[in-house]
């Protein structure tokens, strides 16, 4: 299955359906797969057997060609399988209007049909997942995912009991509810009815309860709900663990978890290393899904060991793939080679360039050529200062710093900070050592004499002090004060990554990093 992704087009309707990855039937069930053939081919999806899936619906339809559960089972596992495979957009885009007509037509001649109308909710909900995912038009998606919302209401009238149906309607109401903190533009989505992140979430955790064919993907939001918007982090960690330990074969549940273990608020970096290499220990087929795993956990585990400041170790996982000169699947060569331009840039490596102007010289990567222009401009940004050597020779410390080796990491900035007297990044780094360690009334101290000051400094910088000082302010129950700095870094510094943790600030009060042992 192909995970979503938190914001993918910037407001909440990406998300409200970036989770859905199985259709449901409509009615609830307890019988073992063996003996219901929709939840055995629900189940085949869940496990990461996406081929396997379609199959097994395509031949229930082949009995059944208008049972609406056969049918929608079949979409949703045909439109699961086309990142491997974008010529299958056609024969989805053709397969998904012909199904919303045959549920309308149905529920046209009688209100009666709850079946037809949990379909037609269901439907809008995949085809507006659809549309957004592959650039089909914001509107039809957003004028989808109102129809979606306002048939699960009406279905949810007459089967209140049915625990699946609240998967859609929560996710509508909990992502719609929150959008407004993430977008300045909301003219498309002003049409839209609104939504209630207290109802949504109910909703979600409803269907994870109650839920049959659902709960695995209600879990699956929950997740993402709990750790990336609600501050929970232990818990979407207990319900991560929960899918990866059911569904084991699928390989996105694994890399789910494992960013969750590696995340900040976490940071457990052994356990978040040992589900990338179960995966790699897996893909070992020359299968598009094998391949799409095995590429994805390279660059999740090369991510991860940037997390801890081994970059070195970061790019020699990447450099034998784009070595390889990797044709298939195509976004593997240009995403390498993007990341190791990152990577390198970061070791002030003169060579990093290079990287990025090998895909803007090809062609055959345009899609990516716009992501390589912001990266060159960005490293030549950089050697217009120091900013990258300094930034360079810190990188030793922070590594000691992610080890909480305190006092020795405290001991490798203070050296740099002999070599270059009253530099911006060096008192960052202090500051932030001191959050790191939990001394956060002098952390506070710290990045409030980066905030405050009016010197030139750069712009990630920045950012980046007033987001972690909005922390501090969060930890210590100053909450005011923190949503203003938050509100400022998503105001003025909205190009600077701080602006994405800065938006989930606004949503949800900073918490302490767990405990959790690496």
């Amino acid at each position: 299955m192909v995970r979503r992704s938190a914001i993918r087009f910037g407001f909440a309707i990406v998300v409200l359906v970036g989770g859905v990855r199985v259709a449901a039937a409509q009615s609830q069930t307890t019988t073992s797969p063996s003996a219901d053939p929709v939840l055995a081919g629900y189940l085949r999806l869940y496990s990461g057997d996406r081929d396997g899936a379609y199959r097994h619906f395509e031949t229930l339809r082949a009995r059944e060609p208008e049972n609406l559960a056969f049918w929608y089972g079949q979409l949703f596992a045909h439109e699961s399988r086309i990142d491997l495979r974008p010529a299958l957009q056609t024969s989805f885009e053709q397969g998904i209007d012909q199904l919303l007509a045959k549920a309308d037509d149905r529920y046209s001649r009688t209100h009666a049909d709850s079946e037809a109308l949990f379909y037609l909710a269901n439907g809008y909900l995949l085809r507006s997942r659809y549309r957004l995912d592959h650039s089909k038009g914001i509107w039809g998606a957003a004028r989808d995912a109102a129809k979606s919302k306002s048939y699960s209401d009406e279905y949810l009238k007459q089967h209140p009991e049915h625990g699946d149906a609240y998967l859609a309607l929560g996710l509508y109401n909990y992502y719609v509810d929150i959008a407004p903190t993430f977008i300045k533009v909301l003219r498309f989505i002003l049409f839209l009815p609104a939504g209630s992140r207290t109802e949504g979430l109910k909703q979600l955790e409803r269907a994870a309860r109650e839920g049959s064919l659902f709960a695995p993907l209600a879990d699956d939001v929950l997740s993402e709900v709990y750790g990336t918007f609600e501050g929970r982090v232990p818990d979407a960690v207990r319900v991560a663990e929960r899918l990866q330990q059911r569904f084991p074969d699928n390989p996105d549940y694994r890399m789910d978890l494992a960013r969750l273990y590696a995340s900040s608020a976490i940071e457990s970096f052994g356990r978040a290393a040992d589900q990338y290499s179960a995966i790699l220990a897996r893909a070992t087929s020359a299968s598009p899904e094998d391949l799409r795993a095995k590429y994805r956990a390279t660059l999740g585990l090369s991510d991860l060991r940037r997390s801890q400041w081994r970059l070195d170790e970061a790019i020699g996982l990447l450099t034998p793939v784009i070595d390889a000169k990797i044709a298939t699947p195509d976004w593997v060569t240009p995403n390498f080679l993007l990341r190791r331009a990152n990577y390198r840039t970061l070791l002030n490596d003169p060579g990093a360039p290079d990287d990025a102007r090998r895909v803007l010289g090809d062609g055959k990567m345009s899609t990516f050529h716009k992501a390589a222009e912001r990266q060159l401009a960005a490293i030549d940004d950089r050697r217009r200062s120091d900013e990258g050597a300094v930034y360079a020779e810190l990188i030793p410390g922070n590594r000691l710093a992610v080890d909480h080796q305190w006092n020795d990491a405290k001991a490798a900035y203070d050296r740099v900070g002999a070599s270059h007297p009253g530099d911006w990044q060096v008192k960052y780094r202090l500051a932030y050592l001191d959050f790191q360690r939990g001394s956060y009334d002098a952390a506070a101290r710290g990045l409030e004499s980066i905030v405050t000051s009016g010197a030139k400094i750069p712009r990630w910088l920045k950012a980046a002090a007033m987001l972690n000082l909005g922390w501090t302010y969060d930890i210590g129950g100053r909450r005011t004060e923190a949503v203003k700095l938050y509100k400022k870094v998503v105001d003025d510094y909205e190009d600077q990554g701080a602006a994405g943790a800065a938006r989930l600030g606004l949503l949800t009060p900073y918490r302490p990093r767990s405990t959790t042992s690496s």
